[in-house]
């Protein structure tokens, strides 16, 4: 079986299986053509993410076979580097 990771800039996502990839390439150049917007993915691990896309988004996807995926047991992350977790100050 196959699955995709998508990387926008620096960041990357396993996505889930249920993904119309035709489909969030669409959605992902349409944002770029509006002059950016927000695309929502469902990663591998369930999580609903917004991305804001723009013109100067790097988006790169990779097949992967699901025999090459990290193995969650192993507590290998299933994001690329976040900064969900960073404080911006916004207390």
């Amino acid at each position: 079986m196959q699955r995709y990771r998508l990387t926008i800039n620096e960041d990357w996502f396993y996505l889930s299986g249920e993904h119309n990839i035709l489909a969030l390439k669409a959605a992902l150049a349409a944002a770029v053509h509006n002059g950016g917007g927000f695309v929502d993915i469902l990663s591998s691990v369930r999580s609903q993410i917004s991305l804001l896309i723009t013109s100067h988004s790097v988006v790169k996807f990779e097949a992967i076979f699901t025999e090459d995926l990290p193995d969650l047991i192993e507590s290998t992350p299933t994001l690329g580097l976040s900064y969900l977790d960073d404080d911006y100050g916004l207390d």
